[in-house]
């Protein structure tokens, strides 16, 4: 069977703003993976003269998982950002889709909606990451 790249995978973006200044602190780039059955997360601190820029990933199968991680690495009180992207370009296996790959790509074109600098609500992270489940297919 041949393997073609992966024509449609909702991506969810969550910004972290610090609540005083608006510097960004966070971003992630989530998805879930069909062919794995679970959720990914690629993200980076940002660089600042204390602290140097750090990529991380994170996978989990479980939604309450994903939750808890995310809510670890962004503080509640500071503003978030969520913008919803449905990339095309994706390569069949989501080891091979890093940070860089995802914040080189993001484009306008990709972008469905989104809402910028709004407080933490657990009932909006847990919908949205829920979409996401949602758009994820192996055929051109």
């Amino acid at each position: 069977m041949t393997e073609f790249p992966v024509p449609d995978c909702l991506v969810l973006k969550i910004e972290e703003r610090d609540v005083e200044t608006l510097e960004l602190d966070t971003s992630l780039y989530i998805f879930y993976d069909k062919k794995y059955h679970n959720y990914v997360i690629r993200g980076r601190r940002s660089f600042t003269p204390k602290y140097r820029s750090c990529e991380y990933s994170f996978v989990c199968e479980d939604l309450y998982d994903l939750v808890n991680f995310i809510t670890f690495v962004i503080e509640k009180k500071n503003l978030w950002t969520y913008v919803l992207y449905n990339y095309d370009n994706f390569p069949i296996d989501s080891n091979e889709i890093c940070f860089d790959f995802l914040f080189n790509s993001e484009h306008g074109d990709y972008e469905l909606g989104g809402y910028d600098n709004e407080k933490y609500n657990t009932r909006r992270l847990m919908d949205n990451l829920r979409m996401l489940r949602n758009v994820f297919n192996f055929y051109k």
